[in-house]
């Protein structure tokens, strides 16, 4: 995540995707998000700024009135979800910049206790880690075994959404592809996904109770907003 993405449409879909599952699922009471920051870059991304937010109105006027004022920061976020007293947000390091040289001591520094009874949103730069990636472009990833103890670590009664940018490849066989490396890794069935064709977040839960309540949400979703997400387990 950059601070230049802050407001844009994946920021919507995002934000929106995380309130939904906590309204709809009763297990949550927490909204926990590691952003693993990293500093602007000056491209062009995070441009997609017009879209149409009216299925969450106060969360779209809060992103566009960031943008309106030019105050992109992901630490803004904090300001909105104070408004939502039954939910307790836990943002880790959001003022903080994420280094691949530091990433051991990153994910060792999450708490346990922000681990438990929440949606744990994990927003990297591009998604999971691929073969090309090296030191000076390893903190726009997150590693398989990095996604594989904070599943170990979090409690039955929680949800890990890890955000992935697409890459110019077949969907349905790079949704497969990732999936077998999140059963790897984490030694369970394969993670759910939505995507609206551009990004795709792979969503795991640690009970098959747990996973069937979030399938029933996403579809539901899925249903309306139509043509616009899909879903698949």
């Amino acid at each position: 995540m950059k601070n230049q993405y802050f407001g844009d449409i994946n920021d919507f879909f995002k934000y929106d995707l995380v309130l939904n599952l906590i309204e709809k699922i009763e297990n949550f009471k927490c909204f926990t998000f590691i952003p693993m920051l990293t500093k602007n870059d000056g491209s062009g991304d995070g441009a997609l700024t017009n879209y149409n937010g009216s299925r969450r109105k106060e969360l779209d006027d809060f992103l566009k009135d960031c943008l309106k004022k030019s105050d992109r920061k992901v630490k803004n976020l904090r300001s909105f979800m104070s408004k939502y007293e039954q939910i307790e947000y836990r943002p880790y390091k959001d003022d903080e910049y994420f280094l691949h040289a530091e990433r051991a001591q990153y994910f060792d520094s999450i708490d346990s206790s922000i681990l438990n009874e929440s949606v744990i949103l994990i927003d990297p730069d591009n998604g999971f880690e691929v073969k090309s990636m090296w030191s000076g472009t390893g903190h726009k990833y997150i590693k398989y075994k990095e996604l594989s103890t904070i599943y170990a670590r979090m409690d039955s009664n929680s949800l890990i959404i890890v955000y992935q940018h697409m890459p110019r490849v077949k969907r349905e066989r790079f949704f497969i592809q990732v999936g077998e490396k999140i059963c790897n890794c984490t030694n369970t069935k394969n993670p759910m996904c939505l995507s609206d064709n551009r990004i795709v977040f792979f969503i795991m839960a640690k009970t098959d109770e747990l996973q069937n309540k979030t399938w029933e949400v996403l579809n539901n979703y899925n249903n309306i907003n139509k043509n616009i997400y899909k879903v698949l387990k």
